[in-house]
């Protein structure tokens, strides 16, 4: 008796039995990564008498605003990961501005302190948590001795938010004396002081976060649309040069605009 036709169907057979153990493996379904949960940001807003205060709102970033509850409790789940600015508000209060780091995962409570005050931009922040690093932009303190001084227009950011405007310029022409038309691309200010346009003898200077970014002398201004109000902390508006603050002072302007973005 031959014994090769058993040999070939064998191997017919094993081969079959490993084409058809590749043909599951190919429709089992692929294991899903594992992907870690969002991060949550909880806590308290209380006041000077430790008691909760209700209908504070806390804003997370650009993205997310919730308001506490009659505990004082709020959450924000879910939190995207990363580096946020944070701003706590309710009227009567100083707001509480901060940066908060967190990562995929993260589940962060803690209590916030506010206190009474009819100041809209306070000058201290005070956190009881060492999650919470106190966020004091550099040019905060200019921009309150300035304040203090009284020879220009100020809006801190609770202002901007207040004012609901949608451009830089009508925005700037919040300040008496001066009025702004939206056109394509720029914004154009006319300045009581400065006549209609500037002239070719005094200009209108524009900085940003300290740096000189553009000078006009036929009043319209890029720079003011490529920064719109959702991205500036604080305005400030000095007309005529005698109002000009030492470190921005020029002979040829007659307009300053300060115009200060959320970055340290």
């Amino acid at each position: 008796m031959s014994l090769a036709p058993v040999c070939r169907s064998l191997v017919v057979v094993l081969v079959a039995a490993g084409a058809f153990s590749d043909l599951l493996s190919a429709q089992e379904p692929a294991t899903p990564p594992i992907v870690a949960p969002p991060a949550i940001v909880q806590g308290r807003i209380v006041g000077p008498d430790k008691k909760a205060l209700e209908d504070a709102e806390i804003l997370y970033g650009e993205t997310r605003s919730v308001m506490s509850d009659r505990r004082g409790r709020f959450v924000i789940d879910p939190a995207p990961a990363g580096v946020h600015d944070v701003l706590v508000r309710k009227i009567g209060y100083v707001p509480v501005r901060f940066r908060v780091a967190v990562t995929p995962g993260d589940v962060w409570e803690g209590t916030i302190h506010m206190q009474r005050t009819a100041q809209s931009l306070p000058e201290v922040v005070v956190l009881d948590s060492a999650a919470f690093k106190n966020f004091r932009p550099s040019w905060l303190t200019g921009f309150l001795e300035r304040r203090r001084a009284g020879m220009g227009t100020f809006l801190d950011r609770i202002d901007i938010e207040n004012a609901r405007l949608t451009t830089t310029g009508r925005l700037v022409a919040t300040s008496p004396g001066i009025t702004a038309h939206a056109r394509v691309g720029w914004d154009e200010l006319n300045v009581n002081r400065c006549g209609h346009g500037f002239g070719t003898s005094s200009t209108g200077v524009v900085y940003v976060d300290g740096f000189k970014t553009e000078t006009s002398v036929t009043g319209r201004f890029t720079t003011l649309r490529d920064y719109p109000p959702e991205r500036l902390w604080a305005v400030e508006i000095f007309k005529g040069r005698d109002t000009f603050p030492a470190g921005f002072y020029d002979p040829n302007a007659c307009l300053l605009i300060l115009l200060w973005t959320n970055r340290r």
